[in-house]
């Protein structure tokens, strides 16, 4: 089912079919993100690790990049927001009227679905994502609510569908009680700068805890629903399937997980004292402790933390004292709601939702 928007107008589009490191400079990427081929790039870990002086923010030519069709270059002075459907009031709004109402600033964490497919086996289908799929950044724009209130939700609306101007089926429900939570934002802004063609300029939505498919970018068109969204990237592309094909649940928020970032695997490194560190996030709120275990989950001790906010990743890290010999590393985090992140994920025909405990094999001498 494919929601009837106002057409969008005609945009420029970036020509995928490039080089990966020409395509990145044509992007304003970093030329050390990983091709994973058409506008999906990669940040590993540790060039985020590299880089102490970032902190815990991700730069946005290093963040990571999702694009399921063309990447538009959309004429930010002709740009408008069409919001219709199950309202009162039908707005049309310039990119001069988002900037003109309040504005609200976040540091919170963006992850792909599918981030860490490849740990799963056998491999799903997809973009075959390491733990190169997430950042944390800071987001500034207008709450979603705010531009509702104005348009006038009518009772009994139940899903707001955002129109990606990528593509006319790129069309994404998210319930409306979601949409009018004050953290969810049209964004305008990225890290301090107006968002780039990469991060979906002029306009984009940001659902904190929720996987990337509902952060539509480049938006051009917001539709109120008095019924649940069945389209494509609600009801095929982006739920979690059973081996047999049971559909088990949509894709909603990302559940608690930790990754480690250093050392890296199969590294070798000096025996003697070394800090292992990584980063753990959850789409359900504030992680607050991460334990990371030297002998394979034997035992484990509580990391120390670093923070940005309460939904943007940490920074754990763990002074280890390593013995010559093969160690196995593990890392596993518990956020505010008291859901520790599982000893392996449930397998799922598209590979999502991956966020069993990582596992580092190392080898001290």
């Amino acid at each position: 089912m494919v929601i009837a928007t106002p057409p969008v107008a005609p945009v420029a589009q970036i020509d995928l079919k490039q080089a990966p490191h020409a395509l990145l400079a044509d992007l304003g990427k970093d030329q050390r993100l990983v091709p994973y081929g058409g506008g999906n790039f990669g940040m590993p870990l540790e060039l985020q690790e590299a880089a102490a002086s970032d902190g815990l923010i991700v730069p946005t030519d290093r963040f990571f990049m999702r694009s399921n069709g063309p990447v538009p270059v959309i004429d930010s002075q002709t740009w408008t927001l069409n919001v219709g459907g199950h309202v009162e009031r039908p707005l049309t709004l310039t990119l001069a009227d988002l900037q003109g109402m309040p504005q609200r600033t976040l540091t919170a964490f963006l992850e792909c679905a599918g981030n860490g497919r490849t740990r799963f086996n056998p491999v799903p289908e997809g973009t075959p994502w390491r733990n190169d799929a997430c950042g944390t950044a800071i987001w500034e724009g207008v709450s979603l609510a705010e531009v509702l209130a104005q348009a006038g939700v009518r009772p009994g609306a139940v899903d707001l569908v955002a129109q990606g101007g990528d593509f006319p089926e790129m069309q994404r429900g998210l319930p409306v009680s979601v949409a009018r939570d004050p953290d969810t934002l049209l964004v305008l802004r990225m890290n301090g700068e107006p968002l780039t063609v990469a991060h979906g300029a002029p306009v984009r939505l940001l659902t904190l805890g929720w996987a990337g498919i509902a952060s539509t970018k480049w938006l051009v068109g917001l539709t109120v629903l008095d019924r649940a969204f069945a389209g494509y990237w609600n009801a095929d592309n982006y739920v979690y399937w059973a081996e047999d094909g049971t559909a088990l649940r949509p894709v909603e928020e990302m559940g608690v997980k930790s990754v480690i970032a250093s050392p890296v695997a199969d590294e070798r490194l000096a025996a003697g004292t070394t800090t292992i560190t990584g980063y753990a996030w959850s789409g359900y709120g504030d992680v607050v402790t991460v334990e990371v275990s030297t002998d394979g989950g034997e035992t484990w001790q509580e990391a120390n933390l670093e923070r940005a906010g309460r939904r943007a990743w940490v920074r754990f890290s763990l002074p280890w004292n390593a013995t010559a010999g093969e160690h196995t590393l593990l890392a596993r985090a518990t956020d505010e709601r008291r859901l520790r992140q599982p000893v392996q994920a449930a397998w799922n025909l598209k590979g999502y939702g991956q966020n069993g405990i990582h596992a580092v094999v190392v080898t001290a001498e």
